[in-house]
């Protein structure tokens, strides 16, 4: 989200809000700049020496799945030839993650 000078800090507080508002398509952002804040999310929580509390695993959990299902649902190719801010992941996996953060 660096590109609309959003620098939250890597939360899970800040993660449910980021979900949230891709889900209701209220992002001012890329979803791929969701994807990427995912990654540097789970990037912050494995340097953190601190063990990871209940609200922090699932998070985590689905942050990694975010940004791992992103590099797995396009092809290099799709990559390497389209503005990836342009690409979106169904809304249905959204649903599916909210309902998983929420167990």
């Amino acid at each position: 989200m660096e590109r609309n000078q959003q620098k939250l800090p890597y939360t899970s507080e800040n993660f449910r809000t980021l979900l949230n508002t891709v889900y209701r398509k209220g992002n001012e952002f890329s979803q791929y700049d969701f994807a990427m804040w995912c990654d540097n999310l789970t990037m912050a929580f494995d340097d953190d020496s601190k063990e990871l509390n209940e609200d922090d695993s699932p998070v985590k959990g689905i942050a990694r799945d975010i940004e791992c299902q992103w590099d797995l649902f396009w092809n290099e190719e799709e990559l390497r030839n389209i503005d990836q801010s342009k690409l979106e992941l169904p809304i249905s996996w959204y649903i599916d993650w909210l309902k998983e953060l929420h167990e």
